[in-house]
């Protein structure tokens, strides 16, 4: 059985919005208005055919035994070499036997699907010959036409051969015919396009149709025996016509992904074909077909092989890892049709020494370093003496390979003074996870993405440009892992401990499973009462939080004290303690409620809630201060309201628990800085049990205690150092409350009093609020008294 045994794609990370190019060359060109939507794929400045062609076979390589391939072919109308061999570098780069074949494809858009069947048919003459087709376009285009639209940046590579097929190659059909649409001098850097009319109406529309119907007939198979359906086509319309010409159900066509990245040459064939694949099922017939030139049309059957296969990164995790680009003028620039003033520094010489090229190559081309076979270290570059201390053997080092080994960043910078064609220049220490540093230059990131840590993998580059001789200097370069700024950026607790009261239910059950989906242990406290803190205590609630976080793989313990009394804060953080061996954070959200007007209500009521919102509060943060101060970190959160700030009838025992939380809050802000520990106080506005049956049901329905979580997950987190402040939240909207200090008015003349008659004559200049701002502390609040600034001396 000959035919795919693996596959991988590539496009590039940047994505030039359409519209953008309208909105820039729209005064020029209004007709491209037509096909502005979506966006177009787009080589960073440092990538070419042959960088991307390089990645897409390393992903169709990850999982497949280089020193198996015997050759590869490399499709391609944008080669940077017209007489050096492009799939030469590709070979050294992907450090390939250099006892194999090779060839250069080119000359027509269908070269890929040419260079494919080529390869198929030679496998299928040799049974244990292995080849690599890989095809990749950057093509030029002039600004502000369709072609600019329509075009897009990407690669594609197969492996073919008899081992593990996940695609059985049934055979091909081919026309070759001098049709031309557009063309290339050999001297022009532009295609020479003819009317879009024509490579529509007499190319697509009857080329395609023509090779896909004679590999049918060739191979006795009906349209209604092929499951998918694979053509390139950049006119959408045209594209759906063909489909119907062939007779072929819509859902059977595979989308000519215009509006993702446009139409990638002669990679968007194998492209097509390789997002086909992610998608198909044993025993799916495939037809792809080739368009440029003529047309090349090949089927596969799906074998039980792609079941185990299922390549990573498939070719929507490829397209879904994006930066979209609206600047204009920096396509131009990174595509050489601007040349911006780049200064003296550019001036450096970029000739390269062929005889160290060549000496050198695997190092260069193929990043191969060294590793000691005496103590096993990873060096590069490669030399005669190892670079262990405590080794330092001599003639031991074996190659190894650097640039599929994992790696982090150790230190960088961003140099605005260095030649950039994105600036600033991003480079740095890079650290690899299995042994072995060097510096190199980053890409595909922005500098306020990059720290310290940050996974990263190694990719082929251009890294100069010898324009006086026509020579691209490559190297490899280090680029953000996919996915691993995002994840850097997510707030995460790996490490630390969180105590949270109330968490049985509610808010403080929501808080408990975020902070325990992100790391955290968490010490879920309640005692198991009813609403006004009456009735049996029950360990029930609180341990179906822990059970709810321990199934999600998660750390969780219960703990059932109570937070009123000094015995049952000691306690809790002793859970703590004894469990995990540290308090990171404390959220302070149990609570009760014992609602009464003010004349109705007995010092019982009164002191029941004051003894669980504020002496809790008290309680718990005392013990738990005491180990964040001896650690230098900590996080607390007190749990005001509405009703604290602002009041609310019949709940005075309740508004004064919680405006006096404000109260412990600002002092424990001041008390807690030079160690790090940061308070904070939410507002929620959250259904639980305390208001269960006070809202209306549609109102409840909308406060979901999960639109109050992201706050308290920031507010517990590293990254926050606000503290003191108060934030509203609920519903998913968020505010900022705050104790306000206005400018006032002195009265008097600072020796005798003021009446009070002066007092109601500057009344509303006492009580305007324009310009009020928070104070810090009472020394500040003190000092503002006595030193008042631009107010107005009552005469």
């Amino acid at each position: 059985m000959i035919g795919i045994t693996s596959y991988g794609a590539y496009v590039p990370r940047l994505r030039l919005s359409r519209s953008a190019i309208y909105q820039a060359m729209g005064w020029f060109a209004p007709a491209i208005a037509m096909v502005a939507q979506g966006e177009r794929s787009m080589c960073n400045w440092d990538e070419d055919a042959l960088t991307m062609s390089v990645e897409a076979s390393r992903n169709a390589l990850q999982n497949a035994d280089k020193q198996a391939v015997d050759g590869i072919y490399l499709a391609s109308t944008s080669f940077p070499f017209a007489d050096r061999q492009n799939a030469g570098i590709v070979s050294t780069a992907l450090n390939l036997r250099e006892d194999i074949t090779s060839a250069d494809f080119t000359a027509a858009q269908k070269a890929g699907t040419t260079a494919l069947a080529t390869a198929l048919e030679a496998a299928a003459g040799k049974a244990d010959k292995t080849l690599l087709v890989t095809a990749a376009d950057c093509r030029q285009t002039k600004p502000g036409g369709f072609y600019e639209m329509w075009y897009g940046d990407g690669a594609a590579s197969f492996v073919v051969g008899s081992k593990d097929v996940i695609a059985q190659y049934q055979g091909s059909y081919s026309l070759s015919c001098d049709f031309v649409d557009h063309y290339r001098g050999a001297q022009n850097r532009f295609d020479y396009t003819w009317e879009e009319r024509w490579v529509r109406d007499e190319g697509y529309s009857k080329i395609i149709p023509e090779a896909v119907n004679g590999l049918l007939k060739k191979l006795d198979l009906r349209m209604d025996e092929i499951h998918r359906l694979v053509y390139p086509c950049y006119f959408k319309s045209e594209h759906k016509k063909i489909a119907m010409k062939l007779g072929a159900d819509p859902e059977k066509v595979m989308d000519n992904m215009h509006e993702v990245c446009g139409d990638t040459g002669s990679a968007h064939a194998l492209l097509m074909l390789a997002a086909a694949l992610d998608v198909a099922g044993p025993g799916e017939n495939i037809v792809v077909a080739g368009f440029g030139q003529g047309s090349d049309a090949l089927c596969f059957t799906v074998t039980e092989e792609i079941a185990r296969f299922r390549q990573a990164p498939g070719v929507q995790s490829v397209l879904d890892n994006r930066e979209p680009v609206d600047n204009y003028p920096k396509w131009l620039v990174f595509r050489d049709l601007l040349e911006p003033e780049m200064g003296i520094r550019a001036e450096a010489p970029t000739q390269t020494a062929m005889t160290t090229l060549w000496r050198k190559r695997k190092m260069i081309l193929g990043l191969v370093g060294g590793k000691c076979s005496n103590c096993e270290t990873p060096q590069f570059p490669k030399t005669e003496v190892c670079v262990n201390p405590g080794c330092t053997a001599r003639h031991t080092q074996q190659d190894y390979e650097f640039a599929g080994q994992p790696a982090r960043v150790k230190t960088f910078t961003g140099d605005m003074l260095a030649v950039s064609y994105d600036p600033p220049h991003i480079y740095g220490m890079i650290q690899f996870d299995n042994g072995g540093r060097f510096m190199a230059d980053f890409t595909d990131c922005k500098l306020s993405e990059v720290k310290v840590g940050l996974p990263m993998q190694m990719v082929f580059r251009k890294r100069t440009q010898d324009k006086e001789r026509g020579f691209v200097n490559y190297f490899w370069k280090a680029r953000p892992v996919a996915g691993a700024v995002e994840e850097m950026a997510k707030i995460r607790f790996e490490g630390q401990v969180a105590v949270i009261t109330g968490a049985g239910g509610g808010l403080g059950r929501a808080y408990a499973l975020e902070l325990a989906s992100r790391g955290a242990s968490v010490v879920v406290n309640d005692l198991g009462g009813a609403r006004d803190g009456t009735g049996l205590e029950s360990a029930a609630p609180a341990q179906q939080v822990v059970d709810e976080i321990t199934s999600a793989g998660g750390r969780a313990v219960g703990n059932y004290d109570n937070v009123a009394t000094a015995e049952g804060g000691q306690n809790i953080i002793a859970c703590a303690l004894d469990n995990y061996g540290r308090v990171d954070i404390v959220i302070n959200n149990a609570g009760i409620l014992r609602d009464k007007s003010f004349t109705k209500m007995e010092p019982e009521n009164w002191n029941a809630v004051l003894a669980v919102h504020l002496n809790g509060a008290f309680n718990v943060t005392r013990p738990a201060f005491e180990v964040m101060r001896t650690q230098g970190y900590g996080r607390v959160i007190m749990t005001t309201s509405a009703a604290g700030l602002y009041g609310n009838f019949g709940q005075a025992n309740y508004s004064a628990a919680k405006m006096a939380l404000v109260g412990m809050m600002n002092t424990l802000k001041l008390e807690g800085a030079k160690y790090d520990i940061r308070v904070n106080t939410i507002a929620p506005l959250a259904a639980s049990r305390l208001t269960e049956d006070i809202m209306p049901q549609e109102m409840l329905d909308r406060m979901k205690p999960e639109l109050v979580t992201p706050m308290v997950a920031y507010l517990a987190s590293e990254q926050c150092r606000e503290s003191g402040r108060i934030y509203n939240a609920g519903m998913g909207y968020f505010n900022r409350a705050a104790i306000l200090t206005g400018k006032g008015a002195r009265l008097g003349s600072g020796e005798n009093p003021p009446t009070p008659e002066e007092v109601a004559e500057n009344f509303e200049q006492i009580t305007d609020m324009t310009g009020a701002e928070p104070i810090d502390d009472a020394n500040a609040a003190l000092f503002a008294l006595m030193s008042p600034q631009e107010t107005k001396t009552a005469s």
